[in-house]
């Protein structure tokens, strides 16, 4: 549930009544740490990693609440020191979520579900990616390059996580804005590498299993149009970094070719097929998960 702080809130920030602010948030009863945080900044106490006390089953509220106060912030009054000191929790906070949504992605997928199919103990709010390309969209009017590169990777991590609610060019186009972002700080090799990874994941299939026997022969792309743009983009990128061409194949867009339409619906149907015959879930597994899952953000 996305939490909607007081309205009164807000706008003191916008008319840079801090003191008022600060007892408000010295009065709030909410179990949020954001605003402890906040009244902490606002009285320019020093504050470090471990007393921020973020609770893992709380980042994505303490994360939504905390960056609808930081757009009030960033038009006001507020001083550099402080909004760069908030900067830094929102990040930090980020980055944890990214970290802690993608373990239990990845719990969840050991036991052959995805995380979305455990909304009753966990749940993603659909929001999140969208206020995270916000918040990098603010970050780089402050041109805050190295929280935008931590911001991305967390967007990332979570658009990974959730990849069957989304479709592959979302998660394409999150991966090379983590790429690129890490480009910018100088992580160019780490940046290679993720344009490798999204260039093995967007490139088209029956090129990558072809034998190259036949070169003469135009191969079938199945792709969209817009993963073809997310692969070309990675391309560009990767041998603009490092200087190695890829070998120029002659493909065939799906949509121009009829006799390709055909044999791609076949090769699909009988996909279905052996997908069908071959994945099945253990209830016992799913339930044990289930406990496991709830220990977890226990502990946390």
């Amino acid at each position: 549930m996305i939490l909607k702080n007081p309205i009164v809130m807000k706008q003191l920030i916008k008319e840079n009544r801090f003191e008022e602010l600060k007892q408000k948030l010295n009065n709030s009863n909410s179990e949020l740490k954001i605003y402890h945080l906040i009244l902490r900044i606002l009285n320019n106490e020093k504050i470090e990693e471990e007393d921020y006390g973020f609770e893992a089953n709380q980042y994505q509220e303490e994360f939504l609440e905390g960056l609808d106060l930081y757009k009030a912030f960033s038009n006001s009054t507020i001083s550099h020191e402080q909004i760069k000191v908030y900067t830094s929790v929102l990040v930090h906070l980020v980055f944890k979520m990214g970290g802690f949504i993608r373990l239990m992605a990845d719990t969840a997928m050991n036991k052959g579900v995805y995380l979305s199919d455990l909304g009753d103990v966990y749940r993603v709010n659909p929001e999140i990616r969208n206020e995270l390309q916000l918040f990098i969209e603010l970050l780089k009017d402050k041109n805050e390059i190295k929280a935008i590169a931590n911001v991305a990777a967390a967007k990332a991590q979570i658009s990974n996580s959730i990849g069957n609610l989304l479709e592959r060019h979302e998660i394409g186009e999150d991966m090379l804005q983590f790429a690129q972002s890490y480009e910018v700080v100088g992580q160019t090799e780490m940046a290679s590498k993720i344009y490798s990874g999204i260039m093995n994941d967007f490139g088209c299939e029956s090129v990558k299993l072809s034998s190259g026997s036949f070169p003469e022969i135009s191969y079938v792309d199945t792709r969209s149009q817009e993963e073809i743009v997310v692969f070309e983009k990675a391309k560009t990128r990767f041998e603009n970094l490092t200087a190695e061409l890829d070998q120029n194949i002659n493909r065939v867009h799906i949509d121009k070719d009829e006799n390709a339409n055909k044999l791609v619906e076949e090769s699909h149907s009988k996909e279905k097929v052996i997908k069908g015959s071959n994945y099945t879930t253990d209830q016992s597994e799913s339930t044990g998960l289930f406990s496991r899952i709830i220990k977890f953000l226990k502990k946390n």
